[in-house]
């Protein structure tokens, strides 16, 4: 008798790379040619992706379950990171940022607190007969 790991490992990381190997692009071409996944192990083959979390992002607290993960060939997953992910990440900071100045201004007045100084310099009419 062998004395050893069990062999359900394995069968699982075979599954796992027929299911990748499965995946087509836009064009309805696989993602990896056959050609060249005849070659590899499914090792090689799970190594060329990885998982990204869409719809929800993992920042906005998307969890890791398998209905909230995408496999992606690397490359495309660091371009939609950049591209898409980053940018929309940046906005949403931008926004909760400046909602959050605005609400604080709001309580303020509510509170009674003076006004802010203004960024605007203050500057009179010119008198009738005074022109600059």
């Amino acid at each position: 008798m062998k004395v050893g790991r069990s062999r359900r490992p394995i069968r699982l990381r075979v599954k796992c790379a027929a299911a990748l190997l499965a995946l087509i692009d836009d064009k309805g071409e696989p993602l990896i040619p056959w050609e060249h996944a005849k070659e590899m192990t499914s090792d090689q083959i799970i190594s060329l992706f990885q998982f990204d979390h869409y719809p929800i992002r993992a920042e906005a607290g998307g969890p890791a379950l398998p209905w909230n993960l995408v496999p992606r060939l690397i490359r495309a997953h660091r371009r939609k990171t950049a591209k898409v992910d980053l940018p929309e990440m940046a906005h949403i900071r931008a926004v909760t940022k400046s909602e959050a100045e605005f609400r604080a201004r709001l309580l303020a007045k509510d509170r009674g607190e003076p006004r802010p100084p203004s960024r605007w310099p203050k500057r009179s009419f010119a008198k009738r007969g005074e022109r600059q």
